[in-house]
């Protein structure tokens, strides 16, 4: 079969198109024929070798996986060839954790793709516990767009951020594919959002998810911050949820958002790693810091859920064919993205 590989750490000319042996199904295993796969952030920084290094070289990546089930190992039931599937974006490696609960919580936990082969080929080998039913109505490609941001949103939307009916909302990088997807969900539980984005292009790409109020932050570098804008809309109270993707470069901000004993939620890095923390605002703010990293299988499956019903969408924004996954990768790290990238073999 035909991947793309890497055989090195580093920018985006690692990759290689190239033939590589094609997966035969193991006991309790399946081999998916991949029709979509999605591109998150994570693979960038996997590809640098920023997540972890003691990855076997070379290796195939990808979370988001889409397709047909195309050949069915030993002990498997319940699945049969040419059935369509989606992937779970992550799942325990160890197989002795494959009954752990949550699975986000268990000790080898990964984003699939990243300790075994994922999805950035023509055939994935996949354990048929952590595959499921394809029952979206979408095409593969939209909804290759979905896995990782989805249960991401439900983890840290729902489950951490305990959104709900009647409450403000504010989701920072709402253009991106996990800041969207944030949106949509906490508009589907019935709060109110606020958002920004990162120029006047990506303004109707962040309406369209939903948002009640969406902050340029680029158009008037020196007018009010994003947070004053969040304090004048919520009537100085503060926002009751932040849903942070950024990280170290608005923390400060997020918190001065964040009303009396309201929920910061992060799953984000890209804005650095390290901030600084007040304890003393801490302390007499009562806020509740909170750290979330994917979701569980019964998350995924309330997202799937909603998106069945309709209540959540993809947000697309481009199409690369798999051999390009050098040019899908520097387009994603342009920050020119609005919504979410996707490789067909």
């Amino acid at each position: 079969m035909k991947a793309t590989t890497i055989h090195e750490f580093g920018e985006p000319d690692v990759f290689r198109w190239e033939d590589v042996p094609t997966p035969a199904p193991a006991r309790g295993h399946v081999v998916i024929a991949v029709e979509g796969c999605g591109i998150n952030r994570y693979d960038l920084y996997l590809r640098m070798g920023a997540i972890r290094r003691d990855i076997r070289l070379p290796h195939v990546m990808g979370a988001d996986v889409v397709g047909t089930i195309a050949a069915v190992g030993p002990d498997v039931s319940g699945w049969r060839e040419g059935q369509r599937v989606i992937a779970a974006p992550g799942f325990p490696a160890d197989p002795v954790e494959w009954g752990f609960k949550p699975e986000n919580q268990a000790a080898s936990f990964a984003v699939t793709g990243t300790l075994q082969w994922g999805g950035y080929a023509q055939f994935m080998h996949m354990p048929a516990s952590f595959i499921f039913p394809d029952e979206s109505g979408l095409n593969p490609v939209e909804l290759a767009a979905m896995p990782l941001v989805l249960v991401t949103a439900v983890h840290a939307v729902k489950t951490l951020g305990e959104v709900g009916p009647g409450q403000s909302v504010l989701v920072q990088a709402g253009a991106s594919g996990s800041g969207g997807m944030c949106i949509q969900l906490a508009k589907a539980l019935g709060a109110r959002v606020a958002t920004t984005v990162g120029g006047p292009e990506k303004v109707s790409t962040a309406q369209a998810c939903g948002a009640d109020l969406v902050i340029d932050y680029r158009s008037d570098p020196a007018g009010p911050g994003f947070a004053d804008r969040v304090l004048d809309w919520t009537g100085g109270r503060g926002v009751d949820v932040v849903i942070d993707n950024v990280g170290a470069s608005v923390f400060e901000d997020n918190l001065r958002c964040l009303k009396l004993a309201g929920i910061f939620v992060n799953f984000g890095l890209v804005g650095g790693m390290k901030g600084t923390l007040n304890f003393r605002d801490l302390f007499f703010r009562q806020h509740q810091l909170r750290g979330s990293m994917m979701g569980s299988l019964d998350e995924f499956r309330f997202g799937l859920d909603l998106l069945r019903q309709r209540r959540i969408k993809p947000i697309l924004d481009r199409v690369f064919p798999l051999r390009d996954a050098a040019a899908a990768h520097r387009y994603i790290d342009s920050r020119q993205v609005r919504g979410k990238v996707v490789l067909t073999p």
